[in-house]
């Protein structure tokens, strides 16, 4: 009688992000690829580019970030990669402009990114596009990583340069 073969499955608990200043030498290095809506999700279950799953369950609110140190050993660290996607991009010219543009955005319910360089950024969504476009805005297509730390929050404190 023949018997099936014992497949043994790795897998790894993240409850938080390590600090990350870590030494890193020496260790492979494996990547948790997120798309950026799953990056404030408190509980997902995902494989490592390496095949390791992992298994992410937060207790806090925060966002994870690219670049988090996940997991760390003697022989792997694991750190979290947020997959670039096509955003909607803005650079605008005044405060009014910015505010004029969040108000068209926010009526829309759809997150809000502002860069270190003061564009403004939202996920592609076609119709959201093309009411931007026909508001006389400058807008553009681009492939770009959003992270959750650019997110505008309404609760939060926003900081304009």
């Amino acid at each position: 009688m023949a018997t099936s073969p014992v497949i043994l499955t790795e897998h790894i608990v993240v409850t938080q992000a390590l600090t990350g200043n870590e030494d890193l030498s020496g260790r492979t290095i494996d990547f948790l690829e997120i798309e950026w809506y799953e990056a404030s999700r408190s509980m997902m279950k995902k494989k490592t580019q390496g095949g390791v799953e992992v298994l992410i369950e937060k207790s806090n609110r925060s966002a994870l970030e690219a670049g988090d140190l996940l997991y760390l050993s003697e022989e792997r660290a694991i750190l979290l990669k947020i997959k670039p996607c096509d955003c909607v991009v803005l650079r605008p010219q005044s405060l009014q402009e910015v505010g004029t543009i969040c108000f068209e955005i926010g009526n829309k319910h759809v997150p809000i990114f502002i860069t270190d360089k003061n564009e403004i950024c939202v996920a592609y969504d076609a119709l959201l596009y093309e009411l931007l476009q026909s508001g006389g805005f400058r807008v553009e297509i681009e492939e770009r990583v959003l992270h959750p730390a650019q997110m505008i929050k309404a609760y939060g404190n926003i900081k304009l340069k």
